[in-house]
């Protein structure tokens, strides 16, 4: 399984743990499990932001958040890990 989130986490242009969740049918919970997990062993980092909107980014996908925004980005380790298997 965390191979097989990582796998996707590399795939996706927008995270969400509910997408994630349906697209290996599992759930959230578990998604959440993993993800600490992959954290841990670092080969994911996440972070908070909380984004300022100037109104200029029609195209933006935070479409003007006013709560933080939870960003997975995976690390070196984690691409290394990737294109070993």
């Amino acid at each position: 399984m965390i191979l097989d989130v990582l796998k996707e986490l590399s795939q996706m242009s927008t995270f969400s743990k509910k997408t994630l969740a349906i697209k290996l049918n599992t759930s959230e919970a578990m998604i959440e499990q993993v993800l600490d997990q992959l954290k841990r062993m670092k080969y994911v980092a996440s972070e908070e932001d909380n984004p300022i909107c100037s109104g200029g980014c029609s195209g933006c996908t935070i479409a003007c958040a006013t709560s933080p925004v939870n960003t997975i980005t995976i690390t070196e380790k984690g691409r290394k890990l990737l294109s070993s298997i």
